[in-house]
Order: C-alpha cells, then sequence, then structure tokens
C-alpha cells in the first residue's frame, strides 16, 4: 500500500500545529516546536484539562478541548502525544476533521488499523506521518551517506540490540506497550538503511518468575529479511539490571562495519572499522557527532520536516508507510514467535531520502542566543 501525499489545499509556512496530548512526551516535543522556524504552536489539548492547562501555563500556548482543537480550520497538523493504545483513534479522528496527522510512535498497534489510517488519508487528501524523527539527526544521517557512498562495499547483515530493565507488568507485551514504544526506533533504521522488509521469523522469552497461567513476554528476538537481500538480526529484552538503554546497531559489509548511534538519541556520534585494519580501530565518522551547542534533543523535527514536505507538495521523510511497515513489522514478529514458523509482510514502503546537513539547519537554525 502506498500513501498518497497530495493535498486539497496544501499548507503554507509556518504551519499551524495542534498538540493532543499533553503528558510528559509533550515536554520533550514542545521546547523544539516552539522555536523551529516552519511551525507555530496554535494549541494544546487533552481529554484531562488540568494536564493541558498545567502545559499551556508553562510553556505559554492556549489549551483548548480536544473538540475545539480538531475543529479549528486554523490548524494544518494535528501531532498526536497520546498514549500508544489510543494513537489509531485519535489519528483516526484527526484525519475525519481535515488535518494532515504526526503521530508519536506507533501509528497504531495492528497492521490492519495502520493500514486503514492510510486509506483514509489518501481519501481525504490529507498527509499522515510517524515518529521515530530521531532518525533526522545527524549521527544516523551521517553513518548512512556512509553506506551509501559504496566505500564500505555492500551491506551484508546487520546486529540490532536493546537491552532495557524490567518495565511494569501493565507495559510488558500483553498489551504491546513496551514493544510498540521500542521496536519503532530499531526497526525504523534498519528499513531506512536497507529498505522493506519481505519476512521474518521470531521468538518470545516469557517471564520466568510469572505464574504458568499468565506468561509474560519480556523480550523478543527475530530474524529480518530485507526485500535488497539483507539479512539482520533484531533483538529487544527488558531483563537487564542496568536502567538506561544499551543500544546496538551495527551493520556488515563487503569492506567493514558501520556502527550506527543509538536510534533513540539524536547526538551520539557514529563509528566505521574497516575488515583490513590488523588493529581494529573504530574510527569517529565525520559530522555524527552533534555539535555541543546544538540541543541534544530534537524531538519535533520530524513535524517540522513534515510541514515543509507538504508546503513543497512532498511526502514527509517520516512518512505514514514506513510507519505503517514497522507496524507490521512489530506484529509479524509476534505472529511468528506464537505460530512457530516465519511469517510474510503484507505491506511495503520507500526508505525516506537522505537529508542533508544544509536541510537540517534550515529546518533546526539553532538555539537563538
Amino acid at each position: 500500500m502506498t500513501q498518497t501525499t497530495t493535498t486539497t489545499t496544501g499548507i503554507e509556512l509556518p504551519a499551524r500545529i495542534g498538540l493532543l496530548g499533553c503528558g510528559a512526551v509533550s515536554h520533550q516535543y514542545l521546547p523544539n516546536l516552539l522555536r523551529l522556524p516552519a511551525l507555530q504552536v496554535a494549541a494544546v489539548s487533552d481529554v484531562d484539562p488540568d494536564a493541558a492547562a498545567a502545559v499551556s501555563e508553562q510553556y505559554g500556548v492556549p489549551a483548548v478541548g480536544v473538540d475545539a482543537l480538531l475543529a479549528d480550520p486554523e490548524i494544518d497538523i494535528a501531532v498526536n502525544l497520546t498514549p500508544i493504545s489510543f494513537h489509531a483513534a485519535v489519528n483516526r479522528n484527526a484525519l475525519n476533521a481535515g488535518k494532515h496527522v504526526y503521530s508519536e510512535k506507533s501509528l497504531a498497534t495492528t497492521v490492519g488499523e495502520a493500514q486503514e489510517l492510510l486509506t483514509l488519508a489518501a481519501a481525504k487528501r490529507l498527509a499522515i506521518a510517524g515518529a521515530p524523527d530521531t532518525l533526522l539527526g545527524t549521527a544516523f544521517q551521517a553513518a548512512r551517506r556512509e553506506l551509501l557512498d559504496g566505500t564500505l562495499g555492500r551491506p551484508l547483515s546487520a546486529v540490532a540490540t536493546m537491552l532495557r530493565s524490567r518495565v511494569p507488568k501493565s507495559a510488558y507485551f500483553s498489551d504491546h506497550k513496551a514493544l510498540f514504544d521500542m521496536a519503532p526506533y530499531y526497526i525504523s533504521a534498519l528499513v531506512t538503511l536497507f529498505g522493506p522488509i519481505r519476512e521474518v521469523s521470531g521468538y518470545l522469552e516469557y517471564d520466568r518468575f510469572e505464574p504458568a497461567e499468565s506468561p509474560v513476554a519480556v523480550a523478543v528476538s527475530g530474524t529480518l529479511r530485507f526485500d535488497s537481500g539483507v539479512t539482520s538480526s533484531l533483538v529487544l529484552n527488558w531483563n537487564s539490571a542496568y536502567r538506561s538503554e544499551i543500544p546496538v546497531l551495527d551493520v556488515y559489509t563487503e569492506s567493514g562495519v558501520l556502527r550506527c548511534a543509538n536510534p533513540n538519541n539524536f547526538g551520539d556520534p557514529a563509528f566505521l572499522r574497516e575488515h583490513s585494519d590488523p588493529a581494529g580501530h573504530w574510527r569517529e565518522i565525520p559530522g555524527s557527532r552533534q555539535p555541543a551547542d546544538d540541543p541534544r534533543n530534537l524531538r519535533g523535527l520530524g513535524v517540522a520536516e513534515m510541514a515543509e514536505a507538504l508546503a513543497n507538495g512532498r511526502t514527509p521523510r517520516a512518512s505514514g508507510d514506513l510507519a505503517c511497515h514497522v507496524v507490521d513489522v512489530i506484529e509479524s514478529l509476534v505472529n511468528a514467535a506464537r505460530a512457530g514458523r516465519s511469517v510474510a509482510l503484507t505491506s511495503t514502503c520507500t526508505p525516506p531520502e537522505p537529508l542533508s546537513d544544509d536541510e537540517r539547519k534550515r529546518l533546526d537554525p539553532g538555539t537563538p542566543a
């Protein structure tokens, strides 16, 4: 399924945006949304009026009811920062209200819902896009350029691994919250590097301390086979004693190893190591380390890129097609693990175009002095 991004009216910059959801994630977005020149934050809303009022007071943005925000004809893009389990319904409501939509990950929690959202957006001649936008940062884009220029040779395989500490049972895979929260970072990165995934196999690890009648999955591992011929392993595990995220995203090529930065981070540098180096030295990729005088958290950059894309009649880089494909991969991994066999995906996507340093600087000139 391919998303149609042609709009009936288009938008002018700065795009007027409205936030749906004033929880913890809104505080990661708003400091950036308020300073990016392509955006104007018109309103914030939440089903909890007190939460919206608190965010309104902190950031100086009007708080309105959810229905009022969706009914406002001046708002171009609805930014969905609600909890994961509400994403599909909120995205659907925003599209039905005639808004372009940028959704926090994941777009939905089933591929059927995600595909329905793409169909609805196309029918209404609207665009839908989704996080993560960390892949627009210097670290990932510099690593991707290193792979695209061909000096490392053809990519052969990849390893993506994430270790995190235990999470509350309410966030385990029984309702998919933990998996749909973290898997999009790693899967989106892999799809951006290698293209769409054709088939997956999977395995679920269950918490051995839980009663047998109510087992809880605390890890998923799988093998991803891409249309391009690359094969990658993926391991996401919530058994670590270390509270912070431990990320690995390594690409093995004919001539070396590309070590990408944490896909859940804008600022970490990327490295490469050539097979021919007998000492096995890692070299930092020039341009991958985010400058120290720039904000380390740039969440919201994808909203600005979407606004600029719509103003210029092109597909946002964090496209709905990519977000839908990621949901398909997650659901297929779980289904493959439960069935004990590989599962073919029902969706596809086109990897986004690279983002140049000049484009990023235009989207984000930096923090005003």
